[in-house]
């Protein structure tokens, strides 16, 4: 079966191509009937609206013709024409309601018969069986096949009743007539319209293929296209992971070959500071044997040493952690309890600066991770929100949890100063750093990022400068669930 065959949509949509060698004795399945006919509707409304006002305003105009053709029935004639367009006025308004759509396949053979009959009736009225009239038919048929898409039905009941109609308006007046002229002038009348009948009948099966064929190949490409998007955005998201772990690979290496050098270092600095440390204590021993004059300095002389000696010994301690982190192993963690647990360590501060810090963290909220290694995270990432907050108006830190198919997002966001763009890929650098000198060593963010790597986890951030900062928590779900 070819696709002419497929004019009747009440009908499966399955046509061979017997014109493609590479398909030849297949069947080709074409797309569901309803998007085709939806299609055709629209297009039948809308030409039908541009069909209803031509015949409106084409037929009245076209009384002229009237008046030369037939002068004493041209005020018979009018009529007949005025009639015919005031039939189109309710077609017209009904395009516009539910009946219209409903019966819109209807129109392109309604359409057409109205002034085909009107003409029809003026050839009977003429009284003349050879009527030059006929070529209204033509008209009429031929303005219809291009205004509307005709399918193999309508056009066969268009056709057959036009020309049924003609017969019945020209053989009364045949059988009456005294022309001897006018049964050859009646026969080649009808033959032009049978002529222009079945050109028209098999033009309109030939481009109702063709439009089947462009529809099919039509939702061929849209669905290649859709197909093809959602390849390109499978591969545009796998490009992303790639990037994110080359990345995260990138900084797992830099942060190895710093923590070697790092527990180098520690090894090196620790045991003269238990030197150093032993001595002082020593010193402030001995001054209590001073006179009182000499006491006072001395004592304010060795508080400034003991306190600098506990800073290298908390910088000592933090690049120990960094590079020999304790890996506990991960367990179920209520991340509700684990961030009351660390805000209760900071609520002084938080207090003293004026700072809302909003829990929205729901109880129950379990996900896997080390409670010690998310309260020293927290810690972190809350103390550098109440640094990035200082001198904002209405300063406030956010922490939230966002379940996610994989486990559970922790979210600590502030409506700080923000991170430059140019230092976002800079930030979980080991000793790197925007802080003024002795506020801070460029440490915390790192050994954040070598315990959620420990945890099996991911830390983002998103951080606009003079907006906000957000770092994201990616922790798995729990292995008991």
């Amino acid at each position: 079966m070819s696709l002419t065959a497929l004019a009747d949509l009440d009908s499966p949509l399955i046509a061979s191509r017997p014109d493609d060698p590479a398909i030849e004795g297949k069947t080709v399945a074409v797309p569901a009937p309803t998007r085709f006919e939806q299609e055709q509707m629209e297009l039948n409304l809308r030409n039908a609206r541009m069909g209803a006002w031509f015949v409106m305003v084409m037929v009245p105009l076209c009384s002229f013709l009237d008046w030369m053709a037939y002068p004493d029935s041209y005020w018979q004639f009018l009529v007949l024409r005025l009639a015919c367009a005031a039939s189109c006025v309710p077609l017209l308004l009904a395009l516009n309601r539910s009946l219209g759509r409903r019966y819109c396949r209807a129109y392109p053979i309604i359409l057409p018969l109205l002034p085909a009959l009107m003409i029809c009736f003026m050839i009977y009225l003429s009284g003349d069986p050879g009527s030059g009239y006929y070529a209204g038919l033509l008209l009429c048929i031929v303005a219809t096949a291009f205004v509307f898409h005709w399918t193999f039905r309508e056009i066969g009941i268009t056709l057959g009743l036009v020309v049924v109609a003609y017969f019945a308006a020209t053989l009364p007046n045949l059988f009456t007539t005294d022309e001897p002229r006018a049964l050859g002038i009646f026969v080649n009348n009808t033959g032009f319209l049978l002529l222009h009948c079945v050109v028209l009948y098999v033009g309109s099966r030939q481009h109702h293929a063709i439009r089947l064929r462009e529809f099919a190949n039509r939702c061929k490409v849209e669905d290649q296209r859709e197909e093809l998007a959602a390849r390109n955005e499978e591969l545009t998201a796998t490009l992303k992971r790639l990037r994110e772990t080359e990345a995260q690979l990138d900084q797992s290496e830099k942060l190895a070959s710093i923590g070697r050098l790092s527990a180098g270092i520690v090894h090196e600095i620790n045991n003269p500071l238990n030197y150093v440390k032993s001595a002082i204590y020593l010193l402030k021993k001995k001054g209590r044997n001073l006179p009182p004059e000499m006491a006072e300095s001395f004592n304010s002389i060795a508080e400034d040493i003991g306190e600098g000696i506990d800073r290298v010994s908390a910088i000592v301690s933090d690049l120990r952690t960094f590079a020999h982190p304790e890996n506990r192993g991960s367990r179920p963690v209520d991340l509700h309890e684990t961030t009351r647990k660390a805000l209760r360590l900071l609520a002084k501060e938080i207090g003293d600066r004026g700072v809302a810090l909003l829990d929205e963290i729901p109880p129950g909220t379990i996900a896997q991770g080390d409670e010690n290694y998310l309260i020293q995270i927290l810690l972190n990432l809350v103390q550098n929100s109440l640094d990035a907050l200082a001198g904002r108006p209405a300063p406030t830190i956010w922490l939230k949890a966002a379940t996610t198919p994989n486990g559970v997002d922790l979210i600590v966001l502030d409506n700080g100063m923000g991170i430059p763009k140019e230092n976002l890929s800079k930030i979980f650098d080991p000793f790197f750093t925007t802080k003024q000198v002795g506020q801070g060593m460029g440490l915390g963010l790192s050994i954040c990022f070598r315990m959620i790597q420990q945890m099996g986890g991911e830390i983002k951030i998103d951080s606009l400068a003079g907006s906000h900062t957000q770092f994201t928590l990616s922790l798995k779900k729990p292995e008991n669930t």
